[in-house]
């Protein structure tokens, strides 16, 4: 397991927040981080095991499990706005964690919240290459973050 992996980024930067609310005969415990969905489950015993559990990916890992993305085009969005793009060679230095309740493949990221201080909302977004105009996110203005590059 890489050391990303094990790193419980989430509790430093993210408490994850419960809410419960009634479906039915059932009582519906919801993992949130900054209002997104993380997780649900039908617990409170259930809840604090999930909860426990939970850790980043890295960024390669995940794009490597999910054939219908490639080839894939991984950006830092914030809103309508495209931040930049992580090149292949750098994605096993991310963390992500897949948010449900946003459009497919949207991920938050400790990494790139740090590298993007100016965008409190940034996240990365992971894309088949051929949608990325389909997508209308427009450059950002004075999107300050650093230059991306393997050094090797």
């Amino acid at each position: 397991m890489d050391a990303i992996e094990r790193t419980n980024w989430l509790a430093h930067r993210w408490p994850i927040e419960l809410e419960t609310f009634s479906y039915g005969g059932w009582l519906i415990h919801v993992g949130r981080v900054e209002g997104h969905r993380l997780g649900q489950v039908n617990s409170a015993v259930e809840f604090e095991t999930w909860k426990s559990a939970q850790r980043p990916l890295c960024l390669a890992r995940f794009i490597a499990g999910r054939r219908e993305l490639h080839p894939p085009a991984v950006l830092v969005v914030a809103g309508k706005y495209r931040l930049g793009r992580i090149p292949p060679e750098l994605w096993c230095g991310y963390d992500a964690t897949l948010l449900m309740d946003a459009p497919a493949a949207t991920l938050l990221s400790a990494k790139v919240r740090a590298m993007f201080p100016a965008w409190p909302d940034a996240l990365i977004r992971v894309v088949p290459q051929a949608q990325v105009p389909a997508l209308g996110l427009h450059p950002a203005p004075a999107a300050a973050g650093p230059r991306l590059r393997l050094v090797g």
